[in-house]
């Protein structure tokens, strides 16, 4: 069975996180946005635990980050633990009077068996799978400033052509302006942003926060960006933007080819860029345009599970495996 356990029981097994959103640094950070942080782990076996939030009487694993996901020991724990503890997560949330429990798994990126393994699970077990958000990423090590498609090397071209310039800034005025062009781009737009700036200057106290600017030869801010780095060796961006009376001179093209040598000089080995679309539904220019600055496109996975949700019977699996 599962158990809820202290913080310093669950950490004195899983002092390793698999991606920044599980740490104890950003649970305390966000932990003000939920009613409770559970740690569940099971009474015979230390191999695999989950950290949740509750809200609402609903157990969120994230409660207030792109996704979140299990600890563990090895990403090798066999098929047979993790479809347990799975169907345990089910009896708890039953017996604890929970709504339901809902799991966003991070990207294979992070975790490729794991992932295969707990969506196996999640399906068998009649978890309700939300429709996978696609995201986007780039492989560092594949990435040698050949374009797939031509237009972007002319687009960057034409930028350096026009004096636009690359920038990582540090001073407060400066992360201000970062901030301000994502904002005014996300409006035009109509995409709202779920993070003020106090908010992003916050997780920089917790994780190095990285700001970048696209600047023409008057210094006029033309394009901004927010990376994250949580991960030892994955990159990932948060927000990025450009003044759109001026997407023409190729502001995107030379923030993303600069961003991409950038991480690539720190020895970083992919850049996670994060959702192409929302609550399941493509942006479909997004996905293009990602995808022709040399990004692959998988799928980020939700699963979902109350007392109301039809169940299989888990003991007649257990005894055929």
């Amino acid at each position: 069975m599962l158990i809820e356990v202290s913080k310093d029981v669950y950490r004195k097994h899983f002092s390793t996180d698999l991606n920044p959103f599980i740490s104890e640094a950003f649970i305390g950070l966000v932990e003000g946005k939920t009613d409770k942080i559970i740690r569940l782990m099971k009474s015979d076996d230390i191999s695999m635990g989950l950290l949740a939030g509750v809200k609402d009487d609903v157990l969120c694993a994230p409660f207030s980050a792109p996704f979140a996901g299990f600890h563990y020991t090895h990403e090798y724990l066999s098929y047979e633990l993790v479809f347990d503890f799975i169907s345990q997560l089910k009896n708890f949330v039953r017996e604890n009077n929970f709504k339901r429990i809902t799991i966003t798994l991070p990207p294979d990126l992070y975790q490729t068996n794991m992932n295969a393994k707990c969506i196996n699970a999640f399906v068998r077990l009649n978890f309700v799978m939300s429709i996978p958000e696609i995201i986007n990423w780039i492989d560092l090590h594949k990435f040698n400033c050949i374009w797939v498609k031509h237009s972007v090397a002319q687009n960057y071209n034409k930028a350096l052509r026009n004096e636009l310039s690359f920038h990582v800034v540090t001073d407060e005025q400066s992360i201000r302006e970062v901030y301000t062009i994502i904002f005014r781009n996300r409006e035009v737009q109509g995409r709202k942003i779920h993070m003020s700036l106090n908010d992003i200057v916050q997780v920089n106290h917790i994780m190095p926060v990285d700001f970048f600017l696209i600047k023409d030869g008057n210094g006029n801010r033309l394009g901004a960006a927010v990376f994250y780095r949580g991960h030892e060796k994955i990159a990932q961006g948060i927000f990025m933007g450009d003044d759109l009376e001026n997407r023409s001179v190729g502001v995107m093209d030379l923030l993303y080819g600069s961003i991409y040598d950038y991480y690539k000089k720190m020895e970083y080995d992919f850049i996670d860029l994060g959702a192409s679309g929302l609550n399941g539904e493509p942006n479909i220019g997004l996905l293009r345009f990602k995808e022709i600055h040399n990004c692959t496109t998988s799928l980020k996975y939700t699963f979902t599970w109350g007392p109301d949700i039809e169940h299989i019977d888990t003991e007649n699996y257990a005894a055929k495996t």
